[in-house]
């Protein structure tokens, strides 16, 4: 009897969802690597935290080196290659600069063998963006920004494309063993690898999706544990690494259909994931096999833009509440500092916030519980200003304001408490100003690659 022929599979190790926020289990990532998969990918940034990141150039999370020694030195141990998109949070040109210096000392002081390093930006130069438009090119805007203008554009600190598959592919081909990747679409690491070894893109980029987050796809929750995605010619199957999860039918359906407005839709630079009708099904009592999706070529092709434009620089200040008469009036508490300090700052542009912790300072004006009285809250008062000296200014003095504040009925001096000495200075204050599409002849256009060694 003739026999079967074997299975062709890759897979594909990932152990965080957002290199450098917090360090990956290291028992879960050694019992994967142990197994050689056969690429290690690590999706290095993210919107989710805010504009700031990219708005500053800022590099998010204190343990990115770390992470990043863990997973050079083990990955050039086995000869795996490693895989690293949006670095530096944002995804920035200085991002990505500062993750390849990371890398080349991390390989100066283990002493690695010479390898090749690749890498490519995203960032995209606000006037190129602006002559477009003063051209007459319409750029839409995405979840209900208005359509995109030279202004705004070129208001914006930093703005960034959002890559797709296309320069990880170009990288492979050049033979780059580790590459790190400007801003790029989250499915996009683990796609390519399989994408360029001949596997269906439904599939690769299905299991981009589902791995992109780690052990986010597993139950119980647990984050920064490994999971190693297998891609098939029909399916692909998701296995986690720490002991105490397992991929269920629930939590890969509930994965695969998170943080979208519609849940059955993926877009990248280059088409649509349509998913509706997926399957999910059980394995060994840990894995859950995937199969079903289907990609959609897009024509013509669009790529994302992002950018952040600076409101001021910003302080806080915190203030606590335990008298119950205050916490009843706290809307009148509130007016009386607002209207004291745009008495004080008239002439200056600012920006007040109130952040009441205890009664709404989550979902502000969503919260079903508002009008519960809680029997202490927490101000948090951010005040945003032109420069460093004017937003000290502004929010140490409202802060102050609620020792003041004229409360109706009140008798005598309030129950309330600072919890600082002084205001604090934060980061700077940045808005999303450019979250839009852009029509690009070719996908590469916006993303240059460059390859070098590095290693001893």
């Amino acid at each position: 009897m003739a026999q079967a022929p074997s299975r062709r599979t890759m897979r594909i190790m990932i152990s965080t969802g957002h290199l450098g926020t917090a360090p990956s289990g290291r028992e879960s990532f050694d019992a994967a690597i142990a197994t050689n998969p056969d690429y290690l990918v690590a999706d290095g940034g993210s919107s989710d935290p805010g504009p700031v990141y990219l708005g500053d150039n800022r590099v998010l999370g204190q343990f990115v080196e770390d992470e990043l020694e863990l997973f050079l030195t083990a990955s050039r141990a086995r000869g795996i290659p490693l895989i690293i998109g949006s670095a530096g949070d944002a995804g920035s040109n200085h991002g990505v600069d500062e993750t390849v210096r990371m890398l080349r000392a991390i390989a100066e002081r283990h002493r690695l063998p010479r390898f090749r390093i690749g890498w490519f930006y995203s960032e995209v130069p606000a006037a190129l963006i602006a002559d477009r438009l003063g051209a007459g090119e319409r750029m839409p805007g995405l979840g209900g920004f208005p359509d995109l203008t030279a202004e705004e554009a070129r208001e914006a600190t930093r703005i960034v494309a959002v890559a797709g598959v296309h320069p990880f592919l170009r990288l492979l081909e050049m033979g780059a063993d580790v590459i790190v990747g400007g801003r790029c679409g989250d499915i996009a690491i683990t796609a390519a690898p399989c994408i360029r070894a001949g596997f269906p893109e439904a599939l690769a980029y299905h299991m981009g999706k589902m791995i992109e987050c780690a052990s986010l796809v597993a139950e119980p929750f647990m984050g920064k544990e490994a999971i190693i995605g297998t891609i098939s010619d029909e399916d692909i199957v998701l296995t986690p690494y720490h002991s105490g999860q397992r991929v269920s039918v629930a939590s890969a359906a509930g994965h695969s259909m998170y943080e979208r407005e519609t849940p059955f839709f993926e877009r990248t630079l280059g088409g649509l994931l349509d998913m509706r009708e997926c399957r999910y099904a059980e394995v060994d009592g840990r894995s859950c096999r995937v199969s079903g999706a289907r990609f959609v070529p897009d024509s013509p092709l669009t790529v994302k833009l992002e950018g952040a434009r600076k409101v001021g620089e910003r302080y806080m200040g915190v203030v606590g509440i335990r008298d119950p008469h205050v916490i009843r009036n706290l809307d009148a508490a509130i007016a009386w500092s607002r209207g004291a300090a745009e008495r004080q700052f008239a002439n200056v542009p600012h920006q007040l916030h109130f952040h009441v912790f205890g009664r709404d300072g989550v979902l502000k004006e969503l919260e079903p519980m508002r009008h519960v009285t809680p029997h202490e809250v927490c101000i948090v008062v951010e005040g945003l200003a032109a420069t460093d000296e004017l937003a000290h200014k502004l929010t140490d003095f409202a802060t102050r304001m609620f020792f003041l504040a004229r409360i109706p009925g009140s008798k005598g001096s309030s129950g309330l408490a600072a919890t600082t000495k002084e205001t604090m200075r934060s980061s700077p204050g940045f808005v999303w100003n450019v979250n839009h599409t852009m029509r690009i002849e070719d996908p590469m256009a916006l993303f240059p690659v460059h390859v070098a060694e590095a290693g001893v």
